[in-house]
């Protein structure tokens, strides 16, 4: 859990001071003292029963044939879906409800018909949020570790060390996006996310070598997806009448869309 932490750290000093911690010659930059705990919050008593969780999925697109078919990567609980186009620069453009088609046969199956004007060069992304059924919980750890920054020449690592200070304090919501991570693997799934950053001590063990102690706060969204014979939500109603003569009602909006 606390690997994407360490690589969204060295990427940001990468990116924000690149004269120090890029290229040939860099401050050298390593992790030690790893440990965590885990909040009162993740003796969950439900862990484990079923209902509605929320699912994010990122399926390829390609604005020369926006259309698809796209297939999501989970059975989808009935209800809204949001859909949206992203772009590596950090672009995103939600698309309306008429932009989508889902099929009435293939749960989770849909085609993107964008409406005119709509812009789609550039995009490299669809984004899904919907509901899934899911068994699940959230874990809240406390994570511990100890950045050390290190350079023959002592000057240099006293500037890296400020630097270092001013790009983790100022650079917070950059780190948040880049530490996400997501594991799968069976039946199960793991979204980890980062939630707070402090700065806890600091050392100088000897000459050009520093160390800034971190205290970081992780979210760990944990599901099990139900298999076909557990709880399924209600999809379709018959309404009362005579057998074989009632009507049915969807109450799947994406259904009614």
């Amino acid at each position: 859990m606390i690997l994407p932490l360490e690589q969204a750290i060295a990427a940001l000093l990468r990116d924000a001071v690149p004269a120090l911690f890029a290229g040939d010659g860099a401050v050298a930059l390593g992790f030690e003292g790893r440990r965590w705990s885990f909040a009162a919050v993740s003796a969950d008593p439900v862990a484990g029963e079923p209902g509605p969780e929320d699912a994010v999925d990122r399926l390829p697109f390609d604005p020369v044939a926006p259309g698809g078919p796209y297939d999501l990567t989970r059975p989808p609980y009935p209800g809204p879906r949001r859909v949206a186009l992203l772009s590596a620069a950090g672009g995103r453009a939600t698309l309306v409800p008429a932009e989508l088609q889902w099929d009435p046969l293939v749960a989770g199956r849909f085609e993107i018909a964008p409406r005119p004007g709509r812009v789609v060069d550039g995009f490299d992304t669809v984004e899904v949020l919907y509901g899934v059924l899911a068994a699940g919980t959230r874990l809240e750890a406390g994570h511990e570790l100890t950045l050390t920054l290190t350079d023959p020449d002592p000057a240099r690592a006293e500037k890296a060390l400020v630097l270092a200070l001013a790009a983790l304090a100022l650079g917070r919501e950059g780190l948040r996006a880049a530490a996400v991570f997501e594991h799968a693997g069976g039946s199960y799934q793991a979204r980890g996310r980062l939630k707070t950053l402090a700065f806890v001590g600091g050392a100088q063990p000897q000459a050009g070598q520093h160390q800034i102690q971190l205290r970081a706060g992780v979210e760990l969204l944990v599901q099990r997806l139900l298999a076909d014979d557990e709880g399924r939500p209600i999809e379709r109603i018959v309404s009362p009448g005579r057998e074989g003569s009632g009507r049915v009602i969807d109450v799947d909006p994406a259904v009614q869309a």
